[in-house]
């Protein structure tokens, strides 16, 4: 079947980094196991020779659906959907995630999996570079609201780069494979929803103090020093301290 080029459809074919990937999710028998964008099913095929509990596959093209249903039959369970959309708290229980993600959603995805990050218990994924570098930044130019969104809830890892040539056909840019484990912090999703709109407030002009982008006169006490720095020169930490005091005053 052709790859859609509008799916970002880069389908890896290098076996010694699908072997990599699935090592770094530590799969056993014991483990229930979801695959976001399996394609043709090279990372499936590695997840079920560690005999998993029970294996689910979230596929957006119904062609590689149907494809992944017909080959695996009944070792896998396979949802026609988008990921970015798709509600993974229905499956209950805890789950260990995998997935070749394509570039052109990859972040649309990570957001809804803190969405549902109640049946969260480890992932492993690929994106391009630049939003592995992105994703676990805690400063500088890559730094923005999603990894300040992300990482109260999540310890992101960087574990090693990926050749273009390790897919087909093969992608203009690197390749990172990272993992994401839950830090155990918790937030009710009232809270969660404004906290996500005060860091693309706190980012929404990166040349800007954080005093012009918040429009705050005055910040709470202890916080003052904050005001005339840039968001992206605050670590995570601060910043989710600073929007709990805001919100207290």
């Amino acid at each position: 079947m052709r790859l859609k080029k509008s799916l970002g459809q880069h389908f890896l074919k290098d076996k010694s980094v699908v072997r990599r990937i699935v090592d770094a999710g530590e799969v056993s028998d014991t483990d229930r196991v979801v695959e976001i964008g399996p394609g043709g099913g090279a990372l499936t095929e590695e997840i079920l020779r560690r005999n998993p509990k029970e294996l689910v596959l979230v596929e957006v093209d119904p062609r590689w659906a149907k494809y992944l249903k017909e080959r695996f039959g009944d070792s896998v369970n396979v949802f026609n959907a988008d990921a970015t959309e798709f509600d993974f708290s229905r499956l209950g229980g805890k789950w260990k995630f995998f997935g070749n993600l394509p570039y052109n959603v990859s972040t649309a995805i990570i957001r809804n999996l803190l969405k549902h990050r109640g049946v969260f218990e480890k992932g492993v994924f690929m994106v391009q570079k630049e939003v592995a570098d992105r994703l676990a930044a805690t400063g500088g130019k890559e730094y923005g609201y999603l990894p300040a969104l992300l990482q109260p809830f999540f310890r992101i890892e960087k574990l090693f780069n990926v050749h273009p040539k390790a897919f087909t056909p093969p992608p203009k840019v690197w390749s990172t494979v990272f993992r994401m484990v839950p830090t155990g912090f918790e937030m009710e999703e009232e809270e969660l929803l404004s906290f996500e709109k005060f860091l693309k407030q706190a980012f929404s002009h990166r040349r800007k103090k954080l005093k012009k982008n918040l429009k705050l006169k005055e910040f709470p006490e202890g916080f003052e020093e904050l005001a005339d720095r840039r968001a992206e020169e605050i670590p995570p930490e601060v910043l989710l301290r600073l929007f709990r005091s805001i919100r207290k005053v």
